[in-house]
């Protein structure tokens, strides 16, 4: 993936998920995020419902809450909001791959079993 200055988010196409494989994997390299289309047809609806209904009930954690996610570099903990960026909030995850790290992660927000 080449950089420039106006940066757009990668889409992922699930329905030609082998053949985008690199492409998932600079985006995550080179960005850190990319947008997923076509998962529909490989995702139960009740699914894809469910994980929004648990992200969204992370982030209408106490800000207190919140703010015990530390990040293990800096700016990969939670991000509040700002006066001068008042819509953005971010909880992070560092390494998702990590077992450990996950449950560091659920452990900081007291994660319930069922939003782990």
């Amino acid at each position: 993936m080449a950089r420039n200055s106006l940066c757009a988010v990668p889409v992922i196409d699930l329905e030609v998920f082998p053949g985008q494989s690199r492409k998932m994997i600079e985006a995550c390299e080179e960005l850190g995020c990319f947008r997923i289309i076509n998962h529909h047809k490989f995702l139960p609806p009740a699914l894809s419902s469910e994980m929004k209904a648990v992200a969204r009930s992370l982030m209408e954690l106490s800000a207190e809450i919140k703010r015990r996610n530390k990040g293990v570099i800096r700016s990969s903990g939670y991000e509040e909001p700002t006066q001068f960026n008042p819509y953005f909030e971010a909880l992070g995850l560092y390494d998702m791959a990590s077992a450990q790290a996950v449950d560091a992660f659920c452990t900081q927000l007291d994660a319930s079993p069922h939003q782990r």
